[in-house]
């Protein structure tokens, strides 16, 4: 027994000097960049200035083999820490962050809305045959975002009439999940969706497309009935290359369309974080999965955190869509049998690959945070947020998980510049502030965010997904909106909901024109936002319109 203790205490002792040794060097890196900052600004010199950038002052930092935040709102968190977090965890009496027992009241609460995916495939621009008929089966679990009915989408095999734009014949095509990667990428690429509208069943959770069963061999022209009443994309809804759409899938798993252009980040789908049968449970299921959504161009990915980055997803994507991760992670997903990666680290800045692309970039850019997939492997890779760029102007804000630091967003819109239409910023998962401060923002510092940025419009996500915290689960929602209010910016501020569509148009600043209204901007006392005005639910239907 004697022995063991011993062996403890050396154990002990040497984490300890680790710890100490980490904090150590971190902190006399912070303040060596701080001085050469102050210096630079003293001295006015345009080179010296030059070198105390943002992109100086907060470049990645190494310390002992791992990443570590150069912020000096940072604490370094032990494992000590963390244990203590834990037991304190397991021995409460009270329900963790006041969620009810009664499932039917968490549904009532927390909705699950379908998709629009009427929007999503733009299917006003496509003739099929059976492409306009959208009968579908009630589902108590989705409420629907047309004037379709409820529907369920929880099945892992797809079924739809694809219409080939090459010899103009329509198949009948099973998509299963476990075959994706492989069949996902050629049928997109040959085939033009007509209508790809899931129709289900709550007591299967089926999801196959009623509206044809037949194949047809030979060409096929749209007859005058089809074309009469095929889905069209709904009025007030602006054309495909006119607007931006996000998806909220759950947690900071979005899918994203800009101009076409398809972007899923931080993959989650799943009803666990770690697997099928151990982990924390969704509150809610997923409105909906990801072969119930349009081919996915680009995966961007924060961290590499479970509920950030789920390995049945990455099986399911495969080499069909392009990965942009943080530094290390290129590794992890090789092993995966994945090659199509860019690899950035912070401030990294790269063209979207494609003709039809031009002029679209993705800005790799710091957070305050942290990664690892299990107890050893800590900040073994680096975290981030990223910038979607069109023309050199910041789009769309993805920032994955982060504690708040002014000087590290107003450095972000100091280098890419102010304007941002959508800034997708987590506002849950923040209490006990004494241990999730330095890695989680809360809805007061996620609207700071949104301000230190010059962002038009705050989406707040990572919230009501799973219950990693001890905030009540509908708290982030109403703080948010209160903090929103306070400070005048209610008409450009909403907490995500799941499944909802919310269309944001968008012209670039060349299609605009230099008086745009697009482009104006109001000052408040403390904010710089567009004159974006309150959100709008389309005519007998969920999705909004910003």
């Amino acid at each position: 027994m004697g022995a063991k203790i011993n062996v403890s205490i050396v154990v002990i002792a040497i984490y300890s000097l680790y710890y100490g040794y980490m904090s150590t060097a971190r902190w006399s890196a912070i303040k060596r960049r701080h001085l050469r900052a102050k210096s630079a600004k003293e001295s006015g010199d345009l080179e010296t200035l030059r070198n105390s950038s943002p992109e100086e002052q907060f470049a990645v930092l190494v310390v002992g083999g791992r990443f570590v935040n150069p912020f000096p709102e940072y604490r370094e968190q032990g494992i000590f820490e963390f244990i203590v977090w834990k037991i304190v965890e397991v021995i409460r009496w009270n329900p963790r962050a006041g969620v009810p027992r009664d499932k039917a009241l968490i549904a009532e609460l927390l909705p699950l809305y379908r998709p629009d995916f009427e929007v999503l495939f733009d299917t006003d621009s496509f003739i099929g045959p059976g492409g306009s008929d959208l009968k579908t089966e009630s589902n108590p679990e989705l409420l629907p975002s047309g004037n379709a009915s409820p529907i369920g989408l929880t099945s892992s095999v797809t079924s739809a009439v694809y219409y080939s734009s090459d010899t103009g014949s329509s198949t009948n095509i099973q998509l299963d999940s476990s075959t994706l990667a492989d069949s996902w990428t050629p049928i997109s690429q040959r085939y033009v969706m007509s209508a790809r509208i899931p129709a289900g069943s709550h007591d299967a959770h089926s999801l196959s497309d009623t509206s044809s069963n037949t194949t047809s061999s030979g060409p096929h022209s749209p007859t005058a009935d089809e074309t009469a009443t095929r889905t069209i994309i709904p009025t007030g809804v602006p054309p495909r290359d006119e607007r931006l759409t996000v998806t909220w899938i759950g947690q900071s798993c979005i899918f994203i369309q800009c101009h076409g252009i398809n972007f899923l980040t931080d993959p989650l789908f799943c009803a666990r974080i770690i697997n099928s049968y151990i982990g924390p449970k969704r509150l809610r299921p997923s409105p909906c999965q990801l072969e119930h959504l349009p081919r996915i161009d680009f995966v961007l990915v924060s961290h590499d955190h479970p509920d950030h980055l789920e390995e049945d997803t990455i099986r399911k994507i495969g080499n069909s869509a392009m990965w942009i991760v943080p530094m290390g992670l290129r590794r992890y997903l090789a092993r995966k049998g994945i090659y199509r990666v860019a690899e950035l680290k912070w401030w990294d800045k790269i063209p979207l690959p494609g003709k039809e692309r031009d002029g679209w970039e993705i800005a790799c850019t710091p957070s305050m945070h942290w990664s690892g997939r299990h107890l050893y492997d800590s900040n073994r890779t680096l975290w981030c947020s990223f910038l979607i760029l069109h023309n050199t102007r910041p789009v769309i804000f993805h920032a994955g998980d982060t504690g708040y630091s002014a000087e590290l967003f107003t450095g972000i819109s100091q280098v890419y510049g102010t304007g941002c239409e959508v800034a997708l910023v987590p506002c849950g998962a923040y209490s006990p502030r004494w241990h999730l401060q330095p890695q989680h923002v809360d809805p007061a510092e996620c609207v700071k965010i949104m301000i230190d940025l010059g962002a038009k419009r705050l989406v707040g996500v990572h919230w009501a997904t799973f219950i990693l915290s001890d905030e009540h689960y509908l708290e982030p929602k109403q703080k948010l909106e209160q903090e929103a209010v306070a400070v005048g910016l209610q008409d450009a501020v909403w907490a995500a909901e799941f499944g909802r569509t919310i269309v944001v148009p968008y012209r670039s600043a060349d299609e605009a024109g230099s008086g745009s209204d697009d482009d104006a901007v109001f000052r408040l006392p403390d904010a710089r936002v567009s004159g974006v005005r309150r959100l709008r639910a389309l005519e007998g239907r969920h999705t909004l319109i910003w």
